[in-house]
């Protein structure tokens, strides 16, 4: 069973979630949400029930779910009695699904996945230091940038300087912690 067929997932909550990164206009976002109101609730699902519960007219209904459908996020299949299904596999397949579980493991995880073997001791703590190292980085970065645009371009040229800095100690100290071999 796939994650999102799972009876604890909230499709509509993923949605909403994930709604910048799936890159769905406000027609789409509502007409994503409805269809799957209406499977949830195993309510019959007609074009013009779209319509008429979204407030669309049948030409904009018909426009949007042919962008969904190219966009692979929606399948319209024919049901054996002859009622029309909507299916939403497609979108919980994106590559932005997969990015999120990608995101969702450790950067442990990811490097022995990806090794096809569990890490040493010295792998993890340079992992770790050098996980802490990019991400105290950005987080300077990031006020650093909020600086210069309060107070100008001269605190910009100072943080810029001190974040330069940091990464140099901070290489320093990975390239230290790896004996002086300078590995990835």
């Amino acid at each position: 069973m796939k994650w999102y067929e799972m009876n604890y997932v909230n499709h509509r909550d993923w949605i909403l979630d994930n709604l910048n990164l799936l890159s769905l206009d406000a027609k789409e976002a509502i007409v994503i949400l409805m269809i799957d109101f209406m499977n949830e609730h195993h309510l019959k699902t007609t074009i013009e029930d779209l319509a008429k519960r979204t407030n669309l007219t049948n030409e904009e209904m018909n426009e949007v779910l042919s962008l969904l459908c190219a966009k692979k996020y929606l399948e319209i299949k024919a049901a054996n009695n002859g009622d029309i299904r909507f299916v939403l596999n497609g979108l919980f397949e994106t590559d932005v699904a997969r990015d999120e579980k990608i995101m969702d493991s450790s950067l442990f995880d990811l490097f022995e996945s990806e090794m096809g073997r569990t890490l040493s001791q010295k792998e993890m703590q340079q992992a770790d230091t050098k996980q802490s190292l990019a991400s105290a980085e950005q987080k300077l970065s990031y006020k650093y940038e909020q600086a210069a645009q309060t107070s100008g371009a001269d605190v910009l040229a100072s943080a810029l300087k001190n974040v330069q800095a940091n990464a140099n100690a901070g290489n320093q100290l990975a390239k230290e912690g790896d004996g002086g071999k300078n590995q990835a």
